[in-house]
């Protein structure tokens, strides 16, 4: 069979025609679709990828739950009713990669860490998992996590140039600043979340010796950077962002915020996050 060859961190932007019922091999870095249909331009190679093993769709399974995401070997849902202890138990066997299930309950606190109930399998929270081929580890209740903002990380890195100096300015566990790293060389991310920075370094150490970023503890309310250190910074906390906008922009050139509310004009819609709701960007030039 043949598959075309691209990177990992490419994968969302790269358009083929699809071989039906089969996995997407990964190799280190580089990622092997299989394709029914050559395209020009790609690297085409032989592979014998696997045959999709096709899961139900979790509502199927268990009417009710409004939304999910699996983090390494941890499933986190949010049913909209109490669920039983044997629909519980039938979303393991179908999901026979979890480990671990838990409840989240709402996203708290200037940290914005999700408050997480126990409902199955292995009692803890940690787990490692890949992103754009790159290692993570993660404590789930110690830090926030959103896989479905994969692609719009990678889309953010592509669009910044080489030799820029750039600020990730609430990062996390690292899921933005360790891809940065890995493009520019050297980048600087900090966070109020010291548990966060910890898993930041932590994951550093997971990948190659060649991800250089330094990693600071600080409140983003008093950046501890003189005026315009940074060509850009990015300010990724949806629901606080208007409190740091001018402290961003005094040690930075440009910033791209994320908003969470109703669309506005200028804003670029990211992401859903309720029936009402969304996770907006933009880009800020701060001399302006």
């Amino acid at each position: 069979m043949k598959c075309v060859k691209v990177p990992r961190r490419l994968m969302g932007k790269v358009r083929v025609k699809r071989a039906p019922g089969y996995e997407v091999l990964y190799e280190g870095d580089f990622a092997l679709i299989p394709v029914s249909e050559v395209s020009e331009g790609l690297e085409v190679v032989e592979c014998n990828p696997p045959l999709r093993r096709e899961t139900p769709r979790l509502n199927e399974i268990v009417p009710g739950i409004s939304s999910f995401y699996i983090v390494g070997d941890i499933m986190v849902i949010s049913p909209k009713r109490e669920l039983t202890q044997k629909e519980i138990e039938k979303i393991m066997v179908t999901y026979n990669r979890v480990k671990a299930i838990y409840l989240r309950r709402k996203v708290t606190g200037e940290l914005r860490v999700n408050e997480l109930v126990h409902l199955a399998g292995e009692k803890r929270t940690t787990t490692t998992f890949n992103e754009g081929g790159l290692k993570y580890f993660v404590d789930l209740a110690k830090v926030y996590v959103n896989p479905s903002l994969a692609t719009e990380r990678l889309k953010i890195v592509d669009s910044i140039p080489q030799g820029s100096r750039v600020l990730d300015a609430f990062t996390g566990y690292g899921a933005l600043a360790l891809q940065l790293a890995r493009k520019l060389g050297y980048v600087v991310a900090g966070d109020l979340n010291l548990d966060g920075l910890m898993m930041a370094s932590k994951s550093a150490k997971l990948n190659s010796s060649k991800l250089v970023l330094d990693l600071v503890h600080f409140d983003a309310h008093n950046l501890p950077f003189r005026d315009k250190a940074f060509d850009l910074a990015i300010g990724d906390n949806p629901t606080m962002i208007d409190e740091f906008v001018n402290e961003l922009c005094r040690v930075s050139r440009s910033v791209i915020l994320y908003k969470l509310g109703r669309i506005q004009e200028g804003w670029e819609k990211v992401n859903d996050y309720s029936k009402d709701l969304v996770i907006m960007k933009r880009v800020l030039r701060c001399d302006e």
